[in-house]
């Protein structure tokens, strides 16, 4: 007998689809409506949290992966470049240096121009997500009349691999006067990506041309170094100074990108906040679903009341009806915001084909396309903040059921 305000309170939970009458069906699509909300609050926090978590591991590993965590250089370029590579290589915090030159100017294709940012570097290209499409010439091997466009840029001019490309180069200045622009032939020799930014500016030439071409023969403008903790990268970098001779100046990531990291940050914690306000008014359309539930039924708590349940009982019947509501929501919700998390990429990239219109643009964003990484943590957290609401939600409704009188209530039925 002890076990019956869980049967009664699943009944209570099933009948709820098979109600009729004008003020029934109102109640019925109250209960729709509560738990729809619950689903749909709970399965967006889970795909929101996943997306979130995604562009937090892109921004670490894609753009922190071609993007040098520290710049160390100086006025007039540096000489012993190698040496001095290869002793701050030595610092246990160090990953990578790499010396590098770049330089500004335009890029002429038949009538067709675009400003871009040449790049040199020792290694084989950008590092890690740096990708070269077929046919196109390693890094390494490009010779000095040879360039390497990332896609967009290259889709711009609408040059193709083995193109003529014009670079101009403004002039320096020089004793108070500038030079006129100079003009260099390049031959496309590839086409690359990363999928961040860097794809709307950044061309690739050997280290020796940037040097050419920035007036800096035999020198560098400085070296790009990667260390092991990103987060850590402006210590390391007042550490490596004191190495270096004063003329030195360095810049970070943090300068370069910490604001759109920690514009990441605020739209997780405020789509977050957002989302779980969809989740609360959902459980507030559950209190509404229980409490009209309870004034359907006080004839039926009147006569469970006078065969002698106590107000303990027809409390846990609602709890039970309650936790039912929730856990079945909640299911519902995890399953589908899971299922939403793993396939969220191909259905916005199915979107950008329908409506023909790119979401992320790397004009505008660090990366062209939507990440997820779906962490059981975040599952287990949403599913518990849910469920724990959800238990608050049912307290009123299931109180006000035991303290319903029934003398009172039968007198008027």
């Amino acid at each position: 007998m002890r076990t019956y305000p869980l049967f009664i309170g699943r009944r209570f939970f099933s009948a709820g689809s098979s109600r009729a009458g004008a003020n029934k069906q109102l109640a019925s699509f109250i209960a729709l409506l509560a738990i729809s909300g619950l689903v749909l609050g709970v399965a967006l926090m889970i795909v929101v949290l996943s997306v979130m978590n995604g562009f937090d591991r892109e921004m670490r590993t894609r753009v922190l992966g071609v993007v040098p965590h520290i710049q160390l250089f100086k006025t007039g370029g540096i000489d012993d470049w190698a040496g001095l590579a290869a002793r701050i290589a030595q610092s246990p915090e160090v990953k990578e240096v790499k010396a590098f030159t770049q330089v500004d100017g335009m890029l002429n294709f038949r009538g067709s121009t675009q400003a871009v940012q040449l790049l040199g570097t020792t290694g084989e290209g950008l590092g890690e997500g740096f990708t070269l499409a077929e046919d196109s010439v390693a890094y390494g091997d490009l010779g000095t009349d040879e360039i390497l466009l990332p896609l967009p840029l290259a889709t711009k001019l609408g040059a193709t691999s083995g193109d003529s490309i014009t670079l101009i180069i403004p002039g320096q200045f020089s004793r108070g006067r500038q030079a006129l622009p100079s003009a260099q032939v390049f031959t496309l020799a590839g086409i690359y990506q990363t999928h961040t930014a860097l794809d709307t500016r950044v061309a690739l030439v050997s280290l020796p041309v940037a040097s050419s071409l920035a007036g800096l023969e035999g020198r560098v403008a400085g070296l790009r170094v990667k260390v092991d903790d990103v987060f850590n990268a402006r210590p390391i970098a007042y550490q490596l100074l004191r190495q270096l001779p004063e003329d030195f100046r360095f810049t970070d990531w943090l300068q370069t990108h910490g604001n759109l990291y920690q514009a990441i940050q605020m739209s997780r914690k405020l789509v977050g906040l957002l989302v779980f306000l969809v989740i609360a008014i959902a459980v507030f359309n559950i209190v509404s679903m229980l409490v009209m539930t309870v004034v359907e039924k006080r004839g039926d708590i009147a006569v469970l009341k006078t065969l002698g349940a106590s107000n303990s009982a027809v409390l846990a019947v609602f709890l039970v009806q309650g936790a039912m509501i929730g856990v079945a929501g909640t299911a519902l919700g995890v399953t589908l915001g899971v299922l939403g998390s793993h396939f969220v990429a191909d259905i916005i990239a199915w979107l950008e084909v329908l409506i023909g219109r790119q979401f992320l643009s790397i004009d505008i964003y660090p990366i062209d396309y939507i990440p997820s990484d779906l962490r059981s943590s975040d599952v287990m957290l949403v599913a518990l903040v849910a469920l724990a609401l959800n238990f608050l939600a049912t307290l009123y409704p299931a109180w006000r059921a035991a303290r319903l009188q029934p003398a009172e209530v039968l007198r008027y039925e």
